[in-house]
C-alpha cells in the first residue's frame, strides 16, 4: 500500500500536508490498539507450583529470610547459598522502597517441555510491584522443582513484549 501525500500551500498559514485516509485509519487502529493495553492481567488459572506457595506463605508469616531458602529447599553447594544470600538482600532493599509483601498475582505459564515451565508472576508490596519469573522442572509426576529465579522492578526486564502483546485485545 503506497500511501498518498498532497500538498496544500496556504498563503497566511504555510504548508500542510494531507495525508491518504488509509493512514489515519491505520493510525487511529493503532492508536486503540496501543491505549488499550493493561499491564498484564493477573489470572488466576495458573497451577501454581506447591515449593512457590510455601515460599510466598513463609515470606508473608516469617520475612524475607525464609522467603528463597523455602522456595529451593535445602541447598549443599556454596555456591547456591551464596546466590540465595544475594537474591534476599535485593528482597530486603525492595521492601526498603517498596514495603512490606501483601501478595502474589499469576501473570503466565509457559509450557516448554513435558518437564519445564516457565512462570511469570507480580510480587505485591504496598508500594508497588515486583515483577518475577521461575523455572520449574518436573520429573515423574514429582513435585515441581524451582531451578531459577529472578526478579526485577521493572516489567520489561522480567516480561517478554511477546507476553505482553497477548493482552492487547483485553
Amino acid at each position: 500500500m503506497s500511501i498518498r501525500t498532497f500538498t496544500i500551500i496556504h498563503p497566511r498559514r504555510g504548508t500542510y500536508i494531507i495525508m491518504h485516509k488509509a493512514f489515519f485509519t491505520s493510525l487511529a487502529i493503532l492508536v486503540t490498539l496501543v491505549g488499550n493495553i493493561s499491564p498484564v492481567a493477573a489470572r488466576a488459572d495458573i497451577d501454581m507450583p506447591a515449593k512457590l506457595k510455601l515460599a510466598m506463605a513463609a515470606y508473608q508469616e516469617k520475612g524475607t529470610n525464609a522467603f528463597l531458602p523455602t522456595l529451593f529447599g535445602k541447598q549443599t553447594s556454596p555456591e547456591a547459598n551464596s546466590k540465595i544470600l544475594q537474591e534476599t538482600d535485593i528482597l530486603k532493599e525492595v521492601e526498603k522502597g517498596y514495603g512490606r509483601y501483601i501478595g502474589l498475582e499469576m501473570v503466565d505459564a509457559i509450557k516448554i517441555s513435558d518437564s519445564t515451565r516457565i512462570i511469570f508472576f507480580i510480587m505485591k508490596y504496598q508500594q508497588g510491584p515486583l515483577y518475577g519469573v521461575i523455572t520449574t522442572y518436573k520429573i515423574n509426576d514429582r513435585d515441581e522443582k524451582i531451578t531459577g529465579f529472578k526478579v526485577h522492578t521493572e516489567m520489561h526486564m522480567i516480561i517478554p513484549v511477546s507476553l505482553l502483546s497477548r493482552y492487547a485485545d483485553q
